[in-house]
């Protein structure tokens, strides 16, 4: 300890900084249970990558370990832990057995949340999803699609947002997966209505995440454009958003419309759609074309990926 700290001690101990020590050098020791998360997270998001590569292989008796403290892990108070463990399980859908997969969905993801800690119906809805997107044959087969698609409809409605951004995410899912094998006019009437109820929600979080689910959903050009009909309510909804007062959800509803238009591979649709447009929504196209879609086209698309249980 310096001689001109002990004095300036001595004089007024308040006036004191960690400058005057050389505490401000010493690295910050963190917290137990700071590290003790970071490293859950780390181990969840490995095992993660382990199931994509390699979950056909593993062990049924340690699968059905593994599958049961990831159960219990769904309602966790860490936000991370939730998410990493919830994305664990959503991968292990594709590699479970019937019965597994049956146990899983019945009693712990698809079943009654009434009276459940709202913590645990956010990882239930982010396994939901995660499956969705990662074994579309197994949860969209007749055994499940009914009922999936009910919890999936009423996640997105959920008044605790991180339920309901999930949710709109497992109905991208679903929604891509219905096109992707039944063509542009399978996707349902109510999809269609809940996404436009999403897009005008008060909630700017939900505006956006809707948005970019859209985007991501038609990001790829293999991806099926959907029939004119469906395109529209959505088309008329982010035209609304071109104009809201969030300037990522204004800046997002252009790319968005982009991808929905498939407007990098010509203008076919955005000319078909004009057709049964009301003359404000034509007017309103034109002018944002103008302004910022066709600069928007001729630019690269983001790799971005729209699964929020990756942890970066």
């Amino acid at each position: 300890m310096s001689k001109s700290f002990k004095k300036k001690y001595q004089q007024n101990p308040s006036s004191c900084t960690a400058s005057d020590t050389g505490d401000e050098n010493r690295p910050k020791i963190q917290p137990l249970s700071t590290t003790r998360e970071t490293r859950m997270e780390t181990m969840l998001q490995a095992l993660r990558f382990v199931i994509q590569g390699a979950g056909s292989k593993v062990d049924p008796a340690i699968r059905k370990n593994i599958t049961t403290t990831l159960l219990g892990m769904l309602g966790h108070d860490e936000d991370a832990t939730r998410m990493a463990s919830a994305g664990c399980i959503g991968e292990l859908c594709a590699f479970l057995s019937e019965e597994e997969l049956k146990s899983v969905l019945l009693q712990h993801v698809l079943a009654d949340v009434s009276g459940v800690d709202w913590m645990v119906r956010h990882g239930r809805s982010l396994t939901l999803a995660i499956a969705v997107k990662s074994a579309p044959e197994r949860l969209c087969g007749k055994d499940y699609y009914e009922t999936v698609t009910e919890t999936v409809l009423v996640n997105a409605t959920a008044d605790r947002i991180p339920i309901a951004t999930s949710g709109i995410r497992a109905v991208g899912y679903l929604m891509r997966h219905q096109l992707r094998t039944e063509g542009g006019s399978s996707v349902s009437q109510r999809i269609i209505t809940q996404l436009v109820k999403c897009l005008q929600n008060q909630s700017s979080d939900i505006r956006l995440v809707s948005e970019r689910v859209l985007w991501w959903v038609f990001k790829d050009p293999a991806t099926p454009s959907m029939e004119d009909s469906l395109i529209k309510p959505l088309l008329k909804s982010l035209l609304d958003n071109t104009k809201d007062k969030n300037t990522t959800v204004r800046a997002q509803s252009e790319h968005t419309i982009v991808n929905l238009l498939r407007l990098r591979q010509g203008e076919e649709t955005m000319q078909s759609i004009t057709a049964i447009l009301d003359s404000a929504s034509n007017e309103l196209l034109s002018e944002c074309h103008r302004r910022s879609l066709k600069k928007i086209a001729s630019l690269p698309d983001s790799n971005e990926e729209i699964d929020d249980t990756i942890l970066t």
